[in-house]
């Protein structure tokens, strides 16, 4: 048994997924659930989210991170919410480790890029750019101004350096890498005519491209530099999304909850379509390893003081009803 703990919100993340015939047994549980439940049941638990959980939030979860991983045989837990890093903490790093050529900044921390073009983000929430490109300094102050004067908390906020490049034409390219505890799985490429690429449907592609994509899935491209990112990030579970700018990999973000879609099977090219039906099949498989049988049905959950308030005073509860 697999099971995610996340937001009710996020469950639609998962319809690939259970669409997939091969998809193993798995439930979708809250965070709320997990910090009132007397029993965890036998599974491999994977914590997603984590980036947007409050710090006593984390401090909770990761305790019981560690109760699972201490169980024995059956019981697992991904993603420790004590360690693994937010968005600007995995630039940085990524940055400091001379593996990405550009940075991220604290919005908070009145910022002074080194490079421009920057743009701004922010830090708790999977979302499009709140800006376009800046050009300069004085620029950034004025917007950052603006995004606080409108409402913006600025500690929510992150300064990027722009560093992407066309990959074939005017077609921007997105690769992604999953990572699914010891396995690691190039993704269907995604392409779009503008720098911020967001998935537009399977046919958006270069002419003649889904041969060396299907080439580079089958050589599994980048995934030494992908381990290490993950390794850097703390971060068990996830996708890795990056690009290639100079032929080098720049990578730009982790998403703990990433969609197991199958979307593309829908496309019209033949070549893209047996593409797209590798790349998931890989991921089911490697799903499928994280299934591990137990001698025993579950253990106790912790015990803590903050527990016993989530139980018993709901009022005063850090995890609220939309997770």
């Amino acid at each position: 048994m697999i099971i995610f703990i996340g937001f009710n919100r996020q469950r639609n993340n998962l319809l690939g997924y259970r669409k997939h015939p091969e998809s193993p047994a798995h439930k979708f549980k809250t965070y709320n659930w997990l910090f009132r439940t007397a029993k965890l049941p036998a599974a491999t638990y994977i914590f997603t989210m984590i980036d947007r959980l409050h710090v006593r939030e984390k401090r909770l979860a990761g305790i019981i991170y560690r109760h699972i991983n201490a169980a024995g045989e059956g019981f697992r837990a991904l993603n420790d919410p004590a360690k693994a890093k937010n968005r600007f903490g995995l630039l940085r790093s990524l940055h400091d480790a001379g593996i990405n050529n550009f940075d991220g900044y604290l919005a908070s921390d009145s910022p002074k890029p080194e490079q421009f073009p920057v743009f701004v983000r922010n830090l708790s929430v999977s979302l499009p750019p709140l800006t376009d490109l800046i050009k300069n300094q004085t620029e950034l102050e004025s917007e950052l101004a603006r995004l606080q004067e409108w409402g913006e908390p600025l500690e929510d906020l992150v300064v990027i350096e722009y560093c992407a490049q066309p990959y074939k034409g005017d077609y921007f390219l997105k690769l992604s890498t999953y990572r699914i505890d010891d396995q690691f799985c190039l993704d269907l490429f995604i392409y779009n005519k503008g720098w911020y690429v967001k998935w537009a449907g399977p046919d958006i592609a270069p002419p003649n491209s889904s041969l060396a994509e299907w080439n580079m899935l089958q050589d599994n491209a980048f995934v030494a530099d992908a381990r290490r990112v993950f390794e850097i990030a703390d971060i068990e579970y996830g996708r890795v999304d990056f690009s290639l700018v100079d032929g080098r990999p720049q990578f730009y973000e982790i998403n703990f909850n990433p969609q197991f879609t199958i979307d593309e099977y829908e496309t019209k090219d033949p070549q893209r379509l047996k593409n797209a039906i590798f790349a998931a099949n890989r991921r089911i498989d490697a799903m499928k390893t994280l299934v591990h049988a137990s001698d025993r049905p579950s253990i106790n959950n912790i015990k803590d003081h903050e527990i016993t308030a989530f139980r018993l005073r709901p009022w005063r509860n850090y995890a609220p009803q939309r997770y």
